[in-house]
């Protein structure tokens, strides 16, 4: 496929037409990476221990926007710090993305297509061979016993969590409660 397909142009600031297989696409990247963006930096944005009043506001959208991209602009509020912040840890991945050669990653070789961490690990054996034996290392037992154990850790808090982590744990002796 050229860069020009059916009398449209896929140039740097793409013009998306419907049912264009190549701007569907790029349309659904280009959706996925601003939701990633807007999560993080409304995370970004929760963090407030001081409780000071948002003064900024970012807005992020597509280029060329259409009824259909609505639901793909964001709105975060900020405040100067968080501001200060998110330009200072923009400035340290300019500082270290240039003083690294870019390994080449091939997006082909990534079978579902996502960035994610865990489908570029897939392509760095060495590096998945590791977190899977640090993940298999950990006695998750041993841990819940020693949270469960601590005096400072709620309990409803702890059940609560692993409830959500793994489900539902039944009570063996809940009929035993009814009686």
């Amino acid at each position: 496929m050229s860069a020009r397909d059916a009398g449209h142009s896929h140039l740097a600031t793409p013009h998306l037409v419907p049912d264009c297989p190549l701007c569907e696409a790029v349309k659904a990247a280009r959706d996925l990476a601003l939701a990633h963006l807007a999560e993080a930096v409304h995370l970004l944005a929760a963090i407030n221990p001081t409780d000071d009043l948002p003064q900024v506001r970012m807005n992020l959208a597509p280029i060329g926007l259409t009824g259909n991209d609505v639901a793909n602009c964001y709105s975060i509020d900020l405040t100067p710090k968080q501001a200060e912040g998110l330009a200072d840890a923009v400035d340290s991945m300019h500082a270290h993305l240039g003083s690294q050669p870019a390994a080449p990653i091939n997006p082909d070789t990534i079978p579902s297509g996502e960035w994610g961490a865990d489908a570029v690990a897939q392509n760095d054996t060495d590096v998945w061979d590791e977190v899977n034996d640090l993940f298999a290392d950990l006695d998750l037992v041993a841990i819940t016993r020693d949270v469960l154990n601590d005096r400072a850790v709620s309990k409803l808090a702890v059940t609560l969590a692993l409830d959500s982590l793994l489900g539902e744990i039944s009570d063996a002796y809940a009929d035993e409660d009814d009686a």
